[in-house]
């Protein structure tokens, strides 16, 4: 349906009604008249123009993310207001996290995976490995290129009503350029002092056909980033972190950060079974320090007792960010099949490769348990120094447990990663004779990972090596380089994960006009969609047989489900120009439900949306919305797996050997299929106002609560513990997730419980976090004057409550608590006049507290914490562009500095690097040249 309207109208809902945070484009003269055709706005299957919005939505255009200074996706979603806590991102380093190019988003701070990301409206499949505990999938933002995107909608408000799964926090959907035509080439070159430099090339086509039925679009674009090194920034270069506070701070240990696992190793000699022994010469033979040795990291020679701890810097080795090369290929293609019957088409392709560096692998007891058995050649206490034949004959000759030590003559570990995704959507939509649209497509996309990591070592070939009586043997008692490639090579090991992460969807819907009310026609949408998922992760068999220093035994996964789902939605106008009155200029309501049945649980979500307009210049929207996260396949079907953890105590059994902490006790972690979906209910209501008297302002408001259910989480194994150990204490109750034998005579008389078979970690449904906020925005576009065309816009949430309740019932509000602050905003002013244009924006971010683990208590005995200060990141660009009669015809150049005052970021303490790249990055000040030519 096509329909006429006045554009000064159109302007003033689009700002108001959806506000577009950062559009910086001129708008038509208000005599002009504008054609708009009906299509599907984000947060709706209705087909509809945009002032019938009645939801909180941003939007971002290419103007916007110019504007921005924005290379990647990423970027924007880190100026998001409403998007908290970014904690998968391109600074993670660990070999069991998702490395290299990736880019999330967390709407909302309800956590990554539980905002549904789009592409064109359709969902995009899951990165190709899951990190976290309980393993988080996510969809990887920076596998879309910014030269493909025609503009990015965030839809500030839950919405599984209308898409179904993980639409909690809200909704971002990417729409790619479909009506660009020509051909244009932009090169984009960011430099910082020092570090990091990028480069990006777009390059950009579109064909129409001479009948002007079928476009071609392709978008072809190239990044490519050089590392940045800890040591290249002051706040990251050291782990002692008391070189750069102030005091009280200065003095306190916590803040010193570094190892305790340095190429001077500590030791603890050991009996044959394993328990402390004394060493005559070499180590203490009482006390809390018997049996302990190590060499002084001072002079090289051995020494006794417990030794230095948190000596070794493994800073100066690490990357703040790796090396990225990334390539992206998005193609789309229209045609018109007949009058009534079009064609649509999706093909993209993503590649990128990152490689990055971290210190070389620690040796700890506590994770690893290597033994340098006394036949090592160079055992100290061992059989080359005790006993017949050797200068002690009367001693003893003792295995040595290693406690802290790193190799650092092998090097530091090494990462390289490899991105794939591939995507094709091919769909029909047309009209049929009745007048009711329809729509079907099918979709396809496959994200795969590789991940290598490089210099780590095999516990099993290290232990080879050690037990060797030769001088070929490793030691660990000589100090820093103290041996050579032929000593180590053979315990060295490269090992990799691969991940694929697979979506396979076919939908369909049709919409119409239902039944006639008074106020006008009853808009209804119903649809269907059938959609496969499947994700595949395989490990090396180091991994797999847990024989990795420092890492966690591996699990491979294959699991895939299927998930029906049905929905409907109708718009039902109850006032209009046929039936207004006074202070009721118009009034609708949106209703929607969506039913998705899963193999193991389904589930049926409503939805109200309500847009009443006093006068035409301000609406008040409302909105409800259930909402749910379906547990992913890999919560679900990762396979269990049990490990005897130390260090647990059975409260419950108090003086029984069995529950001392130094006795192994078996957990069991993974999957669980038993899971249900996370629950959610958000409320919204606000405001749009287009101020009068003064064109072109217009402002904004909504307050928002969520509240989110059945959280799913793995449980600490000494939390539960604790918990059987008060439900006994309380009643003679038990914790079903913690088994035990039956009780003996013993126990009985004892009154305690029988002894611990195993601790069940498995993820379940665990906890709630409520939300509640405002967010408010401005927007003013100024008349265009003499000197140009102003334009001023400001977004700010603010969070007033932050509530997470256990499955004990007990309350925490974590705002401003090692993160989560309570407000973020960003701010914008543009200026156009003929050929010249200049933007200048503001990202804030405001105060919060580092974690209470670095409270120091000062010279009046009174505690101060570390806060991270609030903070403005300002940008800045001044672009040209060449008019007719020029030799540049065609072309554009922008000149323009990110981070205007080179701010770092504040100090964060809870990070070796020492800030947090969930909110601030450490890029610095960055200039910029862009040059752009269309052909």
């Amino acid at each position: 349906m096509n329909f006429t309207v006045n554009s000064q109208r159109v302007r003033l809902a689009v700002l108001g009604g959806l506000f577009a945070p950062l559009v910086f484009a001129q708008t038509a003269p208000s005599d002009e008249v504008l054609k708009l055709d009906a299509f599907t706005v984000t947060g709706s299957n209705l087909s509809r123009a945009l002032e019938e919005a009645s939801v909180p939505m941003s939007t971002f255009s290419p103007v916007d993310i110019e504007a921005l200074g924005a290379s990647t996706i990423a970027d924007i979603v880190a100026a998001l207001p409403f998007s908290q806590n970014i904690g998968f991102n391109e600074t993670s380093t660990g070999p069991n996290d998702a490395r290299g190019d990736v880019a999330t988003i967390n709407l909302r701070n309800l956590g990554t995976g539980r905002t549904l990301v789009l592409l064109n409206g359709r969902r995009m499949s899951a990165h190709g490995v899951t990190p976290g505990t309980p393993p988080i999938q996510f969809v990887n933002l920076n596998s879309i290129p910014v030269a493909a995107v025609s503009q990015i909608d965030i839809l500030r408000d839950g919405a599984s009503a209308i898409y179904g799964s993980d639409a909690i926090g809200g909704v971002m959907n990417t729409r790619l350029r479909r009506d660009f035509t020509g051909v244009e080439l932009s090169v984009k070159g960011m430099w910082g002092d020092p570090a990091p430099n990028d480069y990006t090339v777009d390059l950009s086509g579109g064909f129409a056909s001479g009948d002007d039925r079928t476009h071609l679009g392709i978008f072809l674009s190239y990044f490519k980033r050089e590392h940045l090194a800890a040591a290249d920034r002051p706040y990251a270069a050291d782990a002692d972190k008391r070189l750069i506070v102030d005091e009280p701070f200065a003095s306190n240990s916590r803040f010193n950060r570094m190892s305790s696992s340095g190429p001077e190793g500590r030791f603890t000699a050991q009996t044959d079974s394993g328990a402390t022994v004394g060493v005559p010469g070499v180590t203490p033979t009482s006390g809390s320090a018997r049996g302990r040795f190590y060499v002084d990291p001072e002079t090289g020679q051995l020494s006794s007792g417990t030794g230095p701890s948190a000596f070794y810097d493994f800073q100066e080795d690490g990357w703040l960010l790796p090396d990225t090369e990334r390539l992206s290929l998005f193609t789309t293609i229209d045609h018109e099949v007949s009058e009534v019957m079009d064609l649509f088409a999706e093909l993209s392709f993503y590649q990128a490769d990152s490689h990055g560096q971290t210190a070389a692998t620690p040796i700890s007891s506590g994770t690893d348990g290597v033994v340098v058995p006394k036949t090592n050649y160079y055992n100290p206490v061992g059989s080359r120094f005790y006993g017949p034949g050797t200068a002690n004959p009367s001693g003893t000759p003792r295995d040595v447990l290693i406690r802290n030590y790193r190799p650092t003559e092998i090097g530091p570990r090494t990462y390289d990663t490899s991105l794939e995704s591939y995507r094709g959507v091919v769909g029909l939509r047309g009209r049929i004779a009745s007048g009711w649209d329809w729509e079907t497509a099918v979709l396809h996309m496959t994200g795969k990972t590789d991940q290598v990591n490089n210099n780590y070592m095999s516990q099993s070939l290290l232990e080879a090596q050690l037990a060797l009586d030769t001088p070929d043997a490793f030691n660990p008692f000589g100090g820093a380089n103290a041996n050579s490639p032929a000593q180590y090579e053979n315990f060295v090991i490269d090992i990799w994960d691969r991940g694929t992460g697979t979506v396979t969807s076919w939908d369909g819907k049709i919409s119409g006009d239902m039944v006639d009310l008074p106020a006008g026609p009853m808009a209804t949408v119903m649809g269907v969609e059938v959609r496969n998922e499947s994700m595949k992760q395989v490990n090396d068999p180091f991994g797999l047989a847990d024989d990795v220093i420092a890492q966690s035994e591996q699990i491979d996964i294959n699991a895939s489900r299927r998930m029906y789902g049905f929905y409907t939605e109708s718009l039902l106008p109850l006032v209009s120009e046929s039936n207004r009155a006074s202070g009721v200029h118009s009034l609708d309501l949106r209703v929607a439900a969506r039913y998705e049945n899963y193999e193991d649980f389904d589930a049926l979500k409503p939805a109200a949306a309500l847009s009443w307009r006093i006068y035409e210049g301000l609406m008040i929207r409302a909105s409800y919305n259930e909402g749910f996260r379906a547990p992913s396949v890999a919560e679900l079907y990762q396979p269990q797996r049990a490990r005897r953890n130390d260090g647990l105590i059975d409260g419950a059994r108090t003086g029984e050997e069995d529950a001392e902490g130094t006795v192994t006790k078996r957990v069991v972690t993974g999957g669980n299929p038993t899971l249900q979906p996370e629950e959610s209910q958000s409320y919204n209501i606000g405001f749009v106002l287009d101020v009068p008297k003064v064109e072109g302002l217009s402002l904004s408001m909504d307050v928002f609560q969520i509240e989110s259910t059945d959280r799913i989480d793995n449980p600490d194994a000494q939390d539960e513990l604790d918990m059987d150990e008060m439900r006994w204490l309380a009643n003679g109750g038990s914790n079903p997730r913690v088994l035990r034998e039956a009780r003996t005579a013993a126990d009985v008389a004892a009154g305690i419980p029988g002894r611990l078979i195993e601790i069940q970690g498995t993820y379940y449904n665990l906890q709630s976090r409520t939300i509640e906020g405002v967010d408010a925005s401005l927007v003013w576009v100024m008349p265009a004057t003499s000197i140009g065309r102003f334009t001023f816009k400001a977004e700010g949430t603010y969070t007033s409550k932050l509530e997470d309740i256990d499955r004990d019932g007990n309350v925490s509000n974590p705002i401003r608590q090692g993160g989560n602050p309570r407000t973020k905003g960003l701010i914008s002013a543009s200026w156009r006049r003929g050929d010249w244009s200049a933007y200048l924006s503001g990202k804030y971010i405001s105060d919060y507290e580092n974690s209470s683990t670095y409270d120091t208590t000062d010279a009046n005995g009174d505690v101060q914490k570390i806060i991270l200060d609030a903070q403005w990141i300002a940008n800045a660009s001044v672009g040209y562009r060449f008019g007719e009669g020029s030799m540049l015809h065609g072309t554009s150049v922008r000149v323009g500095v990110n981070n205007l005052l080179d701010e770092a970021p504040p100090l964060y303490l809870s990070a070796s690097d020492g800030y947090d790249s969930s909110y601030h990055d450490a890029k610095g000040r960055q200039w910029f040249v862009q040059l752009t030519h269309k052909f």
